[in-house]
């Protein structure tokens, strides 16, 4: 019978104890600042919602043959119903899959700009026929003037 060679102790190293805490570290500072500041990934979630709002309310006004408009402020953007030369804010446009107005609010530190109100006809048109610019912090959404589609 022979015997078997010492097995040697189980453990870690001083060193990969260092090398860890050094990679741990090295990934915290990189990680943190980008955690703790959201606003671009604030901003672009907006500008998606902002860009389904826009399209839901563009093919609301075609299907219903009605027009429809998009009120903008610094706070929030909703769609409801126009009613001859003015848009009721007493008849909202309903959320998808439900009957809650579609109202999106613009999140803390996000600046909402350009234009205010953008009314789709019932072809689907903006109206006034220019294209209206909507400003989500440094990027920009825009409708065009003779289709109503978004770029």
């Amino acid at each position: 019978m022979s015997r078997s060679p010492r097995h040697a102790c189980s453990g870690i190293t001083m060193i990969e104890v260092i090398v860890v805490l050094t990679l741990m570290g090295t990934l915290a500072a990189i990680a943190m600042p980008r955690m703790m500041n959201r606003t671009a990934l604030q901003e672009r979630g907006l500008q998606d919602e902002l860009r389904s709002l826009l399209r839901h309310s563009r093919k609301v006004a075609v299907s219903q043959q009605r027009e429809v408009c998009v009120l903008l402020t610094p706070a929030q953007a909703s769609a409801v119903y126009a009613n001859g030369l003015g848009c009721n804010g007493a008849a909202p446009v309903t959320t998808p899959g439900n009957t809650d107005p579609y109202v999106i609010r613009v999140p803390t530190g996000v600046v909402l700009g350009g234009a205010a109100l953008v009314r789709f006809n019932a072809a689907g048109q903006p109206v006034p026929n220019v294209n209206h610019a909507i400003n989500v912090g440094a990027m920009t959404l825009t409708v065009s003037r003779e289709t109503g589609i978004l770029f």
